[in-house]
This record gives C-alpha cells, structure tokens and sequence, in this order.
C-alpha cells in the first residue's frame, strides 16, 4: 500500500478513536445537591444525620465492604476474602493500590487501629457491632484476618460494611475525637471547604482507586426550608434535592419537563411512640386499645396521598425475607372501646373522656418535631382518633432538639425518658437487617440501645438472646418471626407507615444517579464510577407528552449528532481513498506507456 495512503488512514483511524473516546468519557463540572441542614463536620465522630449527613460522611471515607442498590454487602476496599466455615474468623486482603487523600497508602494497620480506636473512643453506631471481634491480626501491608467470639451472620452489614476506615498517621494523635473537624480519607471526594450554616464544597479525588469520579466538584448548599429548597430546584439554583418530595408536590415535579423523579421503596419507618414506663401506657390493654383506634390506611391516603406502605404491626418491613406475613394492621374503635371498658378504663364524669382504673383523669400529650407538616398532620389525626374512643390527649409540636432531649436524652436509653406519647421515625438502617428488633425493644439499655419506649417482656428477652446466639438461617427466621408477634400484641409502638422516597433532579446537569432502595438517590454509588442504569430504578415516566417528547428529542439530537460526525468522517475517508485510488491508476498507466 502506497506509504502516503497508510499515513492518511493512520490519521483518521487515531481521530475516529480520539473522538470515541471523548463521547464515551463525559464528566460533570459542577453539581449543586440541596441538603436541609448543617451536618457539622464529616468526619465518623461529628457528622448529624443518618441521612444526608453519613452519605456525605462517606463520599469521604471508605469501608471495607459496601451496601448495593440492593443493600447486600459486596467488598470495596477488600480485594478478596475468605470466611472459616464456623463463622468464627475472616481472612481479607485489601486493594494494595488505595491511598489517603494525602497521597500515604491505605494499609491493614490503618484497618486494625480503626477498629481499635472505636473500641477505645465509643461512637454507639461503630463501636458495638466490634465487639464481637476477639482478635485482629495483621500478616502485611494488605493482609489481616478477625477472629470473633461468637459468629455474627451480620457481621458483613455492621461493622464491615458500614464502619469508615481512618488513616492511623492523622489520628493517632487525636485523644478528643468528638472535637476533631478534619476529614481526612481514602473516599471519591476530598472536602475542600466548610462554611458553617452555608455550604459544603467537595472536588473530586482524581487518585481514587476506583477510578476518577465522574463528578468534579459537588457543592451542597444548606436550605433549611423544604419549601425553598424544591424552588430552587425548580428554578435551576440546584441540581437535585436530598429530601424526599412532599407527596402533594410529586405529580408537579412528574410533569415538570426540565426534571426527573425517581420514586421508590423506602425504609424510613414512621410509628406513634408509646412510653411503656409511664401509666397507663405500662398497661397492655391501654397500648392495645391505642393501636386499635389508629386507622394506618387512612393516614397512607390522607396524609401520604398513597405514597408510603401501611406499616406492619410487628415494625420489619414488608419486603425483608424475615417479615411475619402472618401479622396484619388492626383498626376497629368499636373494640377500642371494648377493651378500655374490660381493663377498667371508664368515662365516670360522662365527659367523653376516660378515667384510669383509678378514677382519675386521663391526660396525655403526643410530642411532634415542629419542622415536620408530615409528622404534624399524623399526630393531628391520630390525638382525633384517640379521642374517638375516649383517650384526652394533646398534640405538642417542639423543635427536634427538645423532642429528642425528652424522649430520647443524650442519645442514650439509659438515661431514662419524659414524655406520654410521640410520632417518631426511624431511618433506613433499622430495616436492613431483623437483629435490629433487638436493639429496639430488649429491656437491657447495653442490647436495647433505642428502647426509647423502655418496652420490658422476659420472655421477649429470652428470645433476643437466642436469636444473638442463633446462625442456623431457619431457625433464625423463626424467632425473628416470633419477636414480631411479641412486638404486635404487646403494642410498644404502633407502626404506621414507611414513606415512599421521591427524589428529583435535572438530567441536563447529570444523569448517573443509582436508587438505593430504602434511601434513594444520594447514596455514594451515585457519585462513583461504574456501571448506572440508564434510569434510577424505580423511576416513574413522565406523565404529560410534552415531557416524553422533549426527552425524545434531546436523545434524538445527540444520536444525530454523533452520526453527523461519523458521515463526516466516512465521506471524508472515502474521498481520500478516491483520491489515493485515482493517483495509483495514474501511476501505474504512466509505467505501462514506459
């Protein structure tokens, strides 16, 4: 082939290829993700919230495994590992190209005084899924093993895929850890700037092991207003919204064309709290009768317009492979009633209100965060209902500060409770795994770490300590199932619904977002390299034509785009094959008449 014609086809063959390339590798300047509040500093020991502030907490740092869309465990920072077949110790060897954010290299070391560092400064959600290790020991740089106590079947969960993993050289020296405003990690962001009240701005971390993330800088700005925060995102001042939309709200973001919402299960559990130390709460019957008159149903159609499940009565949600399908929600005021009378509950003074069994009245007051209109609405229909039957209460609505102060002091069961009754939630994590019904109703403060309700039953005990003890799967899922049962009948709490998530957000800005179920969209899969599908799951199509013909179009203009560009190239390919080819002719003809 003539040497001219080889170099030209050379040519073009490194432009077609430079030009595949950039159309397959599209990064994202700049996002703007909308968050409620200030989260402190993002380090394991001052961020806030379970969510947003741990998901931004781990954009930062790393753990050795990490929760998928379908929140199963699959290593992260571990390369391989191995599980003796007690259950008893893990071997793991770790990805030897991880480095911190300082450019040190990520070693087993670290790993070992992580663990160590939180056994000796306690952080509740770290610390005690570690107690169960005896012995950590380190063979090299990438190589350590745990050995436990006992076996742990969520042991994959909590701590491995959940504890952050910090870098020994940066806090071996800090002795005050809840004071420390550093973070410092290994995760796909670096945080680059703070301004308390204000925002956070993170740049990607180009080194990550993973790969550079497809994002380069994320600013979080902090709107407190839920209300201003979905303005904003309307009027293009933020990306995407980490709150979940009001259900009033969805069908006008489903029909706004510039966005997309991504709708699906969420594990968030909402419940009406009873203080089951206080009478007349400590009386079954009471609690009983108390859940007999809260119509679920009608708060999911009321309050939540349909989007939430009704809540099962023995709080594990309806799609774990633990759930007790043998439970159903109860409403029947009639029986209410009935039950009242029988425990010697009685309206004495025809008042409409009952008296206690003895005689006196019956006062009580159902606390509410008062940034809540969600919350609001369902303590409102529930103190309704309440009185329906002829149970006096109040609904109070106080900052979350106060309400968690009276109900849940410093965070810790042990410190006792003031309060009647309350609407209260929790986040996703209580739902990713059935042991957690332990930490919520044993009456051991040390197991029950939230027993907020300070809800007692030996037998109920007697079976937690079982299930910890416990590996074999069936047998596992039948006492799950049975502490169910306790939590349906004894009533500690009346599970009212888990919210469905809706998040939004401009496609135009980026389009990588992964719904986890149960948390939604703002989780650290979301802001990773990797495979993403080409919608979040669980998102719902747009509802008006418009809409689905302005998405076609801006697909249509980018496939006609890129074909422009290659019948571009394939003319212009061709006409230097012609001309080449037309040379040759000339060439060999002048040769012949010679």
């Amino acid at each position: 082939m003539n040497k001219n014609l080889l170099s030209v086809l050379l040519i073009f063959t490194i432009i077609l290829s430079n030009f595949s390339t950039a159309s397959a590798e599209t990064t994202v300047a700049s996002l703007r993700v909308g968050i409620t509040k200030d989260e402190n500093g993002l380090n394991p020991y001052t961020y806030v919230t379970g969510y947003p502030g741990l998901d931004l907490m781990n954009l930062l740092y790393d753990n050795l495994f990490q929760l998928d869309v379908d929140n199963k465990p699959v290593p992260w920072l571990v390369k391989d590992y191995k599980v003796s077949d007690d259950g008893l110790t893990y071997e793991f060897t770790l990805h030897d190209e991880v480095k911190w954010h300082d450019g040190k290299p990520l070693t087993a070391e670290d790993v070992k005084f992580t663990m160590e560092y939180f056994i000796k400064y306690p952080k509740s959600r770290f610390t005690n899924p570690l107690k169960s290790i005896s012995a950590i020991n380190v063979t090299d740089e990438i190589k350590f093993s745990l050995v436990l106590s006992k076996a742990d079947p969520n042991f994959m969960i909590q701590p491995l895929a959940d504890l952050p993993i910090l870098p020994k050289h940066i806090w071996s020296t800090i002795d005050k850890p809840d004071d420390e405003m550093n973070a410092l990690g290994s995760g796909p962001y670096i945080l680059e700037e703070h301004k308390s009240g204000q925002f956070y701005k993170m740049k990607a971390n180009k080194d990550y092991f993973k790969g550079a993330p497809p994002i380069e800088e994320i600013i979080f700005p902090i709107i407190e207003d839920s209300t201003a925060m979905f303005n904003a995102l309307q009027s293009g001042e933020i990306d995407v919204i980490s709150s979940s939309i009001s259900p009033e709200l969805v069908n006008q973001f489903e029909t706004n064309p510039s966005l997309k919402v991504a709708r699906g299960p969420g594990y968030s559990t909402s419940l009406f709290q009873i203080n089951a130390e206080k009478y007349p709460m400590t009386e079954k019957a009471f609690r009983q009768a108390i859940d007999y008159a809260i119509d679920k149903e009608n708060l999911v159609k009321t309050v939540l317009l349909g989007l939430a499940e009704v809540g099962s009565p023995g709080f594990i949600h309806p799609s774990s492979p633990f759930y007790n399908n043998n439970l159903k929600p109860v409403f029947d005021q009639e029986k209410a009633k009935q039950i009242l009378e029988d425990a010697g509950f009685k309206d004495t003074d025809g008042d409409g209100f009952r008296e206690d069994q003895q005689g006196k009245k019956i006062d009580l007051t159902t606390l509410v965060y008062s940034n809540n209109p969600i919350r609001i609405r369902t303590a409102e229909l529930i103190s309704e209902a309440l009185h329906n039957v002829g149970i006096k209460n109040t609904v109070k609505a106080m900052d979350s500060t106060t309400v968690d102060s009276l109900m849940w002091p410093d965070f810790d069961v042990s410190k006792g409770r003031d309060y009647d009754l309350g609407v209260w939630s929790w986040s996703n994590t209580m739902q990713l795994f059935p042991d957690r019904l332990v930490d919520l109703f044993h009456s051991d403060p040390t197991l029950g770490s939230v027993n907020i309700g300070a809800y007692k039953n030996p037998e109920f005990d007697a079976l937690a300590e079982k299930l910890k003890n416990t590996i074999d799967e069936t047998e596992r899922t039948n006492l799950i199932k049975q502490l169910q049962a306790f939590v349906a009948e004894d009533s500690p709490i009346i599970t009212l619904y888990y919210q469905e998530i809706v998040n939004a957000y401009n496609p135009k800005v980026y389009d990588g977002f992964v719904f986890q179920v149960g948390k939604g969209i703002i989780n650290k899969l979301s802001f990773v390299l990797g495979e993403k599908p080409e919608q979040p799951a669980n998102e719902q199509p747009k509802n008006d034509e418009k809409s689905a013909e302005d998405n076609q179009t801006d697909s249509n203009e980018v496939a006609q785009n890129n074909t422009s560009v290659y019948i571009f190239i394939g003319v212009l390919l061709i006409a230097v094959l012609a001309f080449f080819l037309r040379k040759k002719k000339k060439t060999d003809k002048d040769d012949f008449d010679i």
